[in-house]
């Protein structure tokens, strides 16, 4: 009995903070108050502030979803202030639960601020998680307590650390790859990078050239020739212009009614622009690249979702400056399956497929049957791939 009722009491404190603002410090609460600092942020949004966010219904739950929402519901203290939800905007950190007919602000519960100190960002919730909510009676602030089964997740490494993995997106069903136009030749390492990372998480993926209007015809066709070459016959591509409002409609049917979408590029690729022109007024904030590079600030400062008119839901987060991969052997050789069939073919077992005899895979590029683009493509990574699992904290678990 002891137990039960220090669960009652720990429920009871974590509503009644949802709605009581922190002393002067701690960002957490919700008022851009920074610790040790007189310096106030802007407010977040308010959640009816957001138009263009979507709904509970917008979003679809899965059945291994609601079984675990409801075998939670089954031991919960309170259970009827439990609500299933979707997160649809992190500012800050700082959630909006999008619920059955409502959303409104969480915080984490207390298991999940102990794993915000581990800096597990894996078990955070993110972006499209369904999570299992408790709105008390009378209070207009939630508490996050369980993140439910993920279909999906895109994640990354986080920047040069090798060992903390970055949940950007949960549940999704496909990756807009976004590359700006007309600043010199598209990295195709960047979009072979998405390509796999999108793969590995089980997501389809389309790449979106923007700022088409800044390339002459003759440039815009030996652009996208060698994004294809690179990509293959089994991805989308698509050319846009916002400024021209083209390439528009084949974004939206890249994004069906039901299903969600990352937005994935490089700060100054256009997404903010693109999904401006997709929702038909300015919704998000835009800024200017810089003239002497092409380079982009950042302007999307918080991971949010908003639902496209008569199509699906798409998240869009911060410009990334890395991809490091790690551990998506999976991911590579589902975006290059003709090599690894080929590599089975291979005299030798540890073949580079770059020198040695007998090497399969350079008898498919010389026969046309591999891409020698894509080949190299794939022999980058992989070797990106072998160097970074050398600096891996032992711990970590691919």
């Amino acid at each position: 009995m002891a137990k039960k009722t220090r669960g009652k009491r720990q429920v009871k404190r974590s509503a009644a903070r949802a709605t009581k603002p922190r002393a002067a410090g701690g960002a957490r609460d919700g008022l851009g108050v920074v610790e040790g600092s007189t310096h106030e942020m802007p407010p977040l949004p308010a959640a009816d502030a957001l138009a263009d966010a979507p709904t509970f219904t917008d979003l679809c739950l899965d059945d291994a979803q609601r079984r675990a929402f409801d075998a939670f519901c089954a031991e919960a203290e309170a259970p009827d202030e439990m609500h299933i939800g979707f997160v649809i905007r992190l500012d800050r950190g700082f959630p909006l639960v999008a619920c059955e007919g409502t959303m409104f602000r969480a915080e984490h519960a207390v298991s999940f601020a102990k794993r915000n100190r581990e800096k597990d960002d894996m078990a955070l919730p993110a972006v499209g998680d369904a999570v299992a909510v408790r709105l008390a009676p009378g209070h207009d602030r939630g508490v996050i307590e369980r993140v439910l089964p993920r279909r999906s997740t895109f994640e990354r490494w986080r920047g040069k650390n090798r060992g903390e993995r970055q949940v950007l997106c949960a549940n999704v069903d496909r990756v807009l790859i976004v590359a700006a136009l007309g600043a010199g030749e598209v990295l195709l390492d960047r979009i072979a990078r998405s390509l796999v990372l999108a793969a590995d998480c089980g997501a389809a993926a389309s790449v979106v050239l923007t700022k088409a209007d800044r390339c002459t015809p003759e440039e815009l066709a030996e652009e996208v020739a060698r994004v294809r070459r690179l990509v293959g016959e089994h991805v989308d591509v698509v050319v846009t212009s916002s400024l021209a409002g083209e390439g528009l409609d084949p974004v939206r049917a890249c994004v069906p009614e039901g299903t969600v979408a990352m937005i994935l590029g490089e700060s100054g690729a256009g997404k903010s622009t693109l999904l401006n022109a997709l929702l038909g007024h300015e919704a998000l904030e835009t800024s200017a690249v810089r003239a002497r590079d092409d380079a982009g600030r950042h302007t999307t400062v918080a991971r949010v979702m908003v639902k496209l008119p008569d199509a699906g839901v798409i998240a869009d987060a911060p410009g990334l400056r890395s991809l490091p991969l790690v551990g998506h052997e999976r991911g590579l050789a589902r975006v290059f399956p003709e090599v690894v069939e080929a590599a089975h073919g291979c005299r030798f077992n540890d073949c580079t497929h770059t020198h040695e005899p007998g090497c399969a895979v350079r008898e498919a590029v010389e026969t046309g049957e591999i891409d020698e683009v894509r080949l190299e493509a794939c022999l980058a990574l992989a070797r990106e791939m072998r160097v970074s699992a050398q600096s891996l904290d032992p711990d970590v678990k691919l």
